[in-house]
């Protein structure tokens, strides 16, 4: 993996880490992960009971963010690249593992 790769993903994993304070965005990308359904923006905002406005401005978001992405086989509809995800989540673990792992070390414990 290359470096620009890898700070790519520290990027996504940053942007992740805070989505939490935005609900709408945070809706919206968990339910595009846990359907993993393509899903256009009315139907995004009937599934997830917001407004049509409020889910444009969050699917617009998301967009600028990298974390979802354009259809490229249904006009108007939204896709999540769940690889994109779990390699950012691997990362993490990996990170907090080895945090761990390092912190035992110092203790003594094995």
């Amino acid at each position: 993996m290359t470096e620009q790769e890898i700070r790519q993903i520290r990027e996504r994993i940053e942007t992740l880490l805070t989505l939490q304070k935005a609900p709408s965005q945070f809706s919206i990308l968990f339910h595009l992960l846990g359907t993993g359904k393509t899903l256009t923006v009315k139907e995004l905002s009937t599934e997830l009971n917001q407004t049509p406005k409020a889910t444009e401005r969050a699917v617009a978001k998301l967009l600028d963010k990298g974390l979802i992405q354009r259809a490229p086989f249904r006009d108007g509809a939204y896709t999540c690249d769940m690889r994109d995800i779990l390699l950012s989540l691997f990362m993490v673990i990996t990170e907090i593992y080895d945090h761990v792992g390092l912190q035992d070390k110092k203790e003594g414990k094995s």
